[in-house]
């Protein structure tokens, strides 16, 4: 399954953080395009190692973005090999030179998570050209796309924190990539969320009762009020 182009009629839906078959099968019957499974991240709890995550990978894979963080070459491969992922995601320190190496080497497309600063960071921002100016870089590199994320006490996301939707405006209007925004989504703001315009809209906790547990009940409540 391909990602559309930006023309598309409305941002896709990616529920990430998956670890569960039942979880899935009932993400994408209630209308999710793809699905994400944190792969061999301890910092996260949500991470699945290889071998428990080859179930989820082998129904659905087609549609299943595998995110890892900080992985080294041979990780990538040994996931690629065994998992055969549609995408993967990349939410840590990789460079543009580490992706164009990874792409070189699983030739599995790749999305990069870029980091911005939560919504209560009192903090100066950086400003967008900072951001358009480093997914360039990553696309010269072969990115397939992005992830807006935030960051919240040292996990690389997931953490249902809210990034600055302001900033991340001007970057989806500027960038011209698919972007997936992500950080502190939820059926309550997914209204405001959808109206940015991003490629697509990423959530992990939530739509979740506790980490890597998916609640249908959040799902629906997200398709309802997303109007799907």
């Amino acid at each position: 399954m391909t990602p559309q182009g930006s023309g598309s009629p409305r941002p896709k839906i990616k529920l990430c953080g998956q670890t569960r078959l039942e979880d899935i099968r009932i993400s994408f019957d209630l209308g999710a395009d793809f699905c994400g499974v944190v792969v061999n991240v301890p910092s996260s709890p949500r991470s699945m190692d290889i071998k428990n995550a080859g179930p989820l990978f082998k129904q659905f894979g087609s549609k299943l973005f595998a995110l890892t963080a900080n992985a080294d070459l041979s990780s990538l491969s040994e996931i690629a090999r065994e998992l055969k992922p549609a995408y993967f995601q990349l939410t840590a320190d990789e460079t543009p030179e580490f992706v164009k190496n990874a792409l070189d080497s699983i030739g599995i497309p790749i999305f990069k998570s870029l980091h911005l600063p939560t919504a209560e960071n009192s903090a100066p921002a950086p400003q967008s050209r900072h951001f358009l100016d480093v997914m360039a870089k990553y696309q010269e590199a072969g990115c397939a796309g992005f992830v807006l994320d935030s960051k919240n006490n040292g996990l690389y996301g997931g953490t249902g924190v809210k990034s600055d939707w302001n900033l991340a405006n001007e970057i989806i209007r500027d960038s011209g990539s698919k972007v997936f925004l992500a950080g502190g989504i939820t059926p309550q703001n997914i209204s405001m969320a959808k109206g940015l315009n991003p490629y697509g809209l990423d959530l992990a906790s939530g739509v979740e009762t506790s980490p890597g547990i998916k609640s249908r009940e959040k799902i629906e409540s997200l398709f309802k009020a997303f109007g799907n």
